[in-house]
């Protein structure tokens, strides 16, 4: 199916002209479901052939992209769970089924009133002097200026820009990206990779956590010919459960603001990075007021959650999390990195069928072994990654067992493209003893351990104290673009992953050792 539709992912396709596909698809989809669940004798397929079978089918072009809202990312919800089924899992969601339900932020429009002042000057202009983070809350708020760097704390690493910084009842200044690493142990990530640090929801919460009463974004990062430094409203939501005031201004304002008070962003950003410590201060003599008004679009999306029991009596109510996201960015809306490609179908098959069709075949993996691991094990499919860690961060606060028996989370992100046997496993502050187990693990991959680990579902693990693994095999040409097709993908490679995974989940499900679940700074 996937090849009879390839000319259309290179147009424009519209969800009316999706419509009229979707009984018919949905049938075949029905028909399909119930063929998998017939009682059968044929002996399992491989890992490469089952990989294969769940990749093509989830960046089809019938899924539309996985985008939240859209029938296709419902197809591929019911594909997931199918295949849970037939693994003979159980349901790990509400009212005994697989589906774990949540809403989702998909779109957003600036209302009036909308409005920026800096004190004792006129208003600024909308579009073209600033304008509201899509994650904004709405209300209005004013107050004293206090630049922040980059608005990171990771005091793990020694870093903290909100270190020696009253910022109670003021409005935070802060940088976009994060600072350029040091050394081998630091968390940070150069563009066009990332830490979780960088996130927009991240400096946000943070600066919730700090009393401020909103934040100012400003982006010095260099920009291609016609890209505007201004990142647009729709293409900036994400959750912020504060509602905190959130915006955008433009670089040079700025600079001419803070030249009145003798400072300059663009010096105290280098020295930010070049000796990579904080150098955040208050702003004399201005202040701001901000007013945002923004109507938010939710959809419903669900989690796909799926339960492997344990064997050993005291040591099932423990369990070890695989999770992988199934949602994609659709038709490039939302995440695109080529605005000329907005309405085209991005299937996203390294990004992440990969990641989704690998914990399928660990699944039926580890369910078809004679004997249970020790430990429980659930595998979840999270919904709404792409637009913030929705689907993540709802099960870390829904979850649908003690949050405090998961002892180690796994994340399959992004595990199509194995290059050189390379593979990138992002350890956080995990112990000595768990690095160890994945070094046992890896077999002839190489393995490279990355202390900060990206931005993906298992930093919403991270921030509830529950040590988690980002497994990735790198990014590419092709990431959050049309072209990102199954056909690309090293499906060899990602058994190669698949194997040093089934090892590990098999190590953690057994192990007696409490020091491998403890949390350590490398």
């Amino acid at each position: 199916m996937a090849n009879s539709l390839s000319k259309l992912k290179r147009k424009p396709i519209s969800l009316a002209a999706w419509a009229g596909l979707g009984f018919y698809l949905t049938l075949l989809w029905i028909i399909a479901g119930w063929a998998t669940e017939l009682p059968t004798t044929a002996q399992p397929a491989s890992a490469t052939e089952e990989i294969t079978r769940h990749v093509r089918t989830l960046a089809a072009d019938e899924m539309m992209g996985r985008g939240v809202g859209t029938p296709g990312i419902d197809l591929a919800r019911d594909y997931i769970a199918a295949e849970f089924r037939q693994s003979g899992l159980l349901p790990g969601g509400n009212g005994q089924s697989y589906l774990q339900r949540l809403e989702v932020v998909t779109g957003v429009e600036i209302k009036q009133p909308s409005a920026a002042r800096i004190a004792g000057l006129e208003e600024l202009n909308l579009d073209a002097d600033w304008i509201p983070l899509g994650l904004s809350g709405s209300g209005a708020v004013g107050g004293e200026l206090v630049f922040v760097g980059y608005g990171i704390t990771a005091k793990e690493y020694g870093y903290d820009d909100y270190a020696g910084i009253d910022a109670r009842g003021k409005i935070v200044l802060a940088l976009r990206y994060e600072p350029p690493p040091t050394d081998g142990h630091s968390p940070f990530r150069r563009p066009p990779d990332a830490s979780d640090h960088a996130a927009l929801r991240t400096k946000v919460a943070n600066a919730q956590r700090h009393g401020a009463l909103g934040l100012i974004l400003v982006d010095l990062h260099p920009t291609q010919d016609g890209e505007d430094e201004l990142i647009p409203t729709r293409r900036s939501i994400g959750p912020n459960q504060a509602g905190m005031i959130a915006v955008q201004l433009r670089r040079d304002l700025v600079e001419r603001r803070l030249s009145a008070a003798g400072l300059s962003l663009r010096e105290l950003k280098d020295r930010i990075d070049r000796e990579g410590r904080p150098h955040s201060l208050p702003i004399p003599n201005l202040k701001i007021s901000l007013q945002v008004t923004l109507e938010k679009t939710a959809k419903p999306a669900d989690n796909v959650v799926a339960l492997l029991p344990g064997a050993d009596p005291k040591l099932k109510s423990e369990y070890i999390v695989v999770g992988a996201h199934y949602d994609h960015i659709g038709f490039g809306y939302f995440g695109t990195r080529d605005s000329s490609t907005e309405g085209h179908v991005h299937n996203g098959a390294d990004d992440n069928a990969s990641g989704t069709a690998l914990m399928l075949n660990l699944a039926a993996r580890l369910a078809r072994l004679p004997q249970r691991p020790a430990r429980s094990i659930a595998f979840v499919a999270f919904t709404g990654e792409e637009l913030g860690l929705y689907g993540s961060g709802h099960f870390v606060n829904h979850p649908p067992f003690p949050l405090a028996s998961v002892k180690t989370m796994i994340n399959l992100d992004m595990v199509g493209r194995l290059r050189d046997n390379r593979v990138t496993v992002g350890a956080g502050d995990l112990a000595k003893e768990l690095r160890e187990m994945v070094g046992r693990s890896a077999r002839d991959l190489q393995v490279e351990m990355a202390p900060g680990g990206g931005r993906s579902d298992h930093a919403s693990f991270q921030r509830k104290q529950i040590p988690a693994l980002h497994i990735f095999t790198g990014t590419h040409a092709d990431y959050h673009r049309p072209s990102d097709d199954w056909e690309k993908l090293n499906i060899e490679g990602i058994a190669k992953v698949g194997d040093m995974a089934l090892s590990l989940v098999r190590q953690l499900a057994e192990t007696g050792d409490p020091a491998v679940f403890a949390r350590s700074i490398p």
